[in-house]
């Protein structure tokens, strides 16, 4: 499978290859500028995170917000955007994979540091919604996309579970 990714504003070529699904190995060819091949391994899956081997260093990865076409990760204690580029038109990215297109929700138990956002407020993408902590690692939840804060459901200092509704937008 070929991908596109951007992350960090620096546009990669990804070709990857399913080696072995018993060992849940990958092989990659990443395109940038140069051709750089790489063997990927999931060591260990999580209830909240996966454990992953990349070209023989170990990261491990937990998820933030994911939509269709991004998704926003911490890997050892570096809060990451990635996103996919696509040839659909961008109404079709959009939606969040959360049961409501435009709710933004907790994928892992967390306090609320801050909520640097209040009902309408117009927000650019990548502007930050609300800063999370879990295991003394802050992560940084971002907007996927312009939009504008419909409600927010929690508040700074809050404890939260995962699945919890955190915040409902409207894209523009």
């Amino acid at each position: 499978m070929a991908f596109r990714i951007i992350i960090d504003e620096e546009t990669k070529e990804i070709e990857l290859d399913l080696k072995s699904e018993i060992e849940d190995e990958y092989s990659a060819v990443v395109k940038n500028g140069g051709t750089e091949k790489i063997r990927i391994a999931v060591l260990r899956r999580e209830k909240d995170r996966i454990i992953v081997s990349i070209s023989k260093k170990v990261y491990s990865v937990l998820q933030l917000a994911r939509t269709r076409s991004s998704v926003t990760f911490v890997a050892n204690g570096k809060s990451i955007e990635a996103r996919r580029e696509s040839d659909r038109p961008e109404t079709e990215d959009a939606s969040l994979l959360a049961t409501s297109k435009e709710l933004i929700v907790s994928n892992f138990p967390a306090k609320i540091v801050k909520v640097g956002i209040k009902p309408g407020d117009d927000l650019n993408h990548g502007d930050v919604l609300i800063v999370l902590e879990a295991m003394k690692m802050e992560a940084q939840i971002k907007a996927p996309r312009d939009c504008t804060v419909v409600d927010v459901f929690v508040k700074e200092g809050e404890m939260i579970e995962r699945g919890k509704p955190m915040i409902r937008l409207k894209f523009r």
